[in-house]
This record gives C-alpha cells, sequence and structure tokens, in this order.
C-alpha cells in the first residue's frame, strides 16, 4: 500500500532530519568559529553534509548504483542512520595571529545555513500535510 511505503519504508523523512541535525552541527560550528575570530591559532571548522550525503547514498565519485531488488547491495536507509558530520578544518591562509576566521565567510555560512534549515522544516511540514491529507482521503473513499 501506498501510505504504508510512504510512513515506513521511504528514506525521505530520516534524509530531512539528518539534513536538520547537520545543519544544527554546523550552526554551532559557524558560531563558534565566529567566537574565536580574535583567538590566535585557532583553525575555522566546517562539516560537508553534501559530501556525506553523497558517500552514504553511494554517489560520491559520481557514479550512481541503482538496484532491482531491495535486498541488494544493502539498504540505503542503514547508511543513512549512521551518517554522522565529519569536521574538518577550513584551509583559508591564516593571519600573522595563525588564526584563519573570515567573519564575512562565516556570516555567508551562517545565513545560508538558516535558509537550509528553515527550507528543511516547510519540507517537512508539507510533507505531513500532504500524508495528512491522504489518509483523510483513504478514510473517506
Amino acid at each position: 500500500m501506498l501510505i504504508d511505503r510512504l510512513l515506513f519504508s521511504d528514506p525521505v523523512p530520516l534524509l530531512m532530519s539528518k539534513s536538520l541535525d547537520f545543519q544544527s552541527q554546523r550552526q554551532l560550528l559557524v558560531s563558534s568559529n565566529i567566537s574565536n575570530m580574535d583567538t590566535p591559532g585557532y583553525k575555522a571548522k566546517d562539516i560537508d553534509f553534501k559530501g556525506a550525503l553523497q558517500d552514504a547514498m553511494g554517489s560520491g565519485d559520481g557514479l550512481n548504483l541503482k538496484k532491482t531488488q531491495s535486498g541488494h547491495l544493502g539498504s540505503g536507509m542503514d547508511s543513512l542512520r549512521s551518517l554522522q558530520p565529519e569536521v574538518y578544518a577550513e584551509p583559508d591562509a591564516a593571519r600573522s595571529n595563525g588564526n584563519n576566521v573570515n567573519v564575512d565567510k562565516e556570516m555567508s555560512k551562517l545565513a545560508e545555513t538558516q535558509i537550509g534549515y528553515s527550507a528543511t522544516v516547510q519540507l517537512m511540514s508539507k510533507r505531513g500535510s500532504i500524508i495528512r491529507t491522504a489518509i483523510r482521503e483513504n478514510v473517506q473513499g
């Protein structure tokens, strides 16, 4: 049944949840970077959700694998569930005190992350509304 598949085997809710987790973590990292912009020797940090997601989905090098049977190649849901953010140091050039935080870049990342978070929340809300409508229509029909 379509509703069962939407509610229990569709990876989209898990993907959106992981997206919110990553964006929250990135928001904290960027805030920490801005807080430490005058700390000598501090290196700005970030995470790469897109890269981590591509690796988890098996398309990191542009090679997309397609399953013909649900049991083939393992479950995409398992790789999504175990997806964790990898923090890396920004490779930007450091100032004389060894600090490489670029405030303009960090503010841009902060805005980008906030927009992504808000868009994901709106998508989750819209998806829930569509599923509620489908359930009501199925019950009445």
